[in-house]
């Protein structure tokens, strides 16, 4: 396994130096406008609320690293409660026809978050337990990277808008870099420890490539919507706003 995490330390180093983390961290820009990308990621985290309590998640159990997944897996299956409070938090939450959501949330401003989403479940779908150890260890080195910005722009926003978020928030990035195995001893030697099998492996590399590749195309992604969106209109592009503004 030691193989493997250090690929994921390399793999995080760069996924670091991506534009859309520096354009998190321009104080230039509203803080509201640096978020408008939100409800693009919708389809991604909903999907992790289904990853853990469904395909992770494996109870009984008598297996050690199992144990381990499924002491993460209802940690971080209630995440999902905080994204939607501070959706309503963001001015996020405006009505839209259910037609219009469907469209928004299985169209194209969504495809990357649901590809990565479709990706995890199928690396991990009755996987063994080291493998879905990996998985788990890989996301969680992208949401430090992701939630350490997060918890930036979120504080600023909390001092214009005097509500606390929970999500976008520091409180939540402690959390992301203390709960993963928080509670375990050890637990960086346990993992450098775990034996994976040349078939495993592979595997292991490949969910490591796979979910940083797909990781940065979404920010990439990410950080274009939010370059074509206002934070005032979220769902509707620049070009539209503005030619509507201009026929009033």
């Amino acid at each position: 396994m030691k193989e493997v995490l250090e690929l994921i330390e390399q793999k995080n180093k760069e996924f670091a130096q991506l534009p859309f983390f520096q354009f998190l961290r321009d104080k230039s820009i509203h803080p509201r406008q640096r978020l408008v990308w939100v409800p693009c990621v919708i389809p991604l985290i909903m999907s992790v609320k289904d990853l853990n309590n469904c395909i992770l998640r494996n109870e009984p159990t008598t297996d050690p690293i199992q144990k381990i997944i499924n002491f993460h897996s209802y940690e971080d299956g209630r995440h999902w409660r905080w994204f939607l409070t501070d959706l309503e938090r963001l001015d996020l939450d405006s009505p839209l026809k259910l037609s219009d959501t469907l469209r928004f949330l299985w169209g194209e401003e969504t495809q990357t978050a649901r590809l990565l989403a479709y990706n995890l479940v199928a690396s991990t779908l009755n996987a063994s337990p080291a493998i879905k150890l990996v998985a788990i260890e890989t996301v969680e080195a992208t949401g430090i990277v992701a939630f350490s910005a997060f918890a930036e722009v979120g504080q600023e926003l909390e001092k214009i808008t005097q509500k606390r978020n929970r999500y976008f928030s520091a409180s939540h990035l402690a959390v992301e870099t203390g709960h993963v195995f928080g509670e375990i001893d050890n637990m960086e030697q346990l993992l450098e420890n775990v034996q994976l099998t040349e078939d495993e492996k592979v595997k292991a590399i490949c969910i490591v490539e796979t979910v940083y590749n797909t990781f940065s195309q979404l920010v990439n992604n990410l950080m274009k919507y939010a370059h074509n969106h206002y934070f005032e209109q979220p769902f509707c592009k620049t070009s539209s706003l503005e030619e509507s503004l201009v026929n009033k």
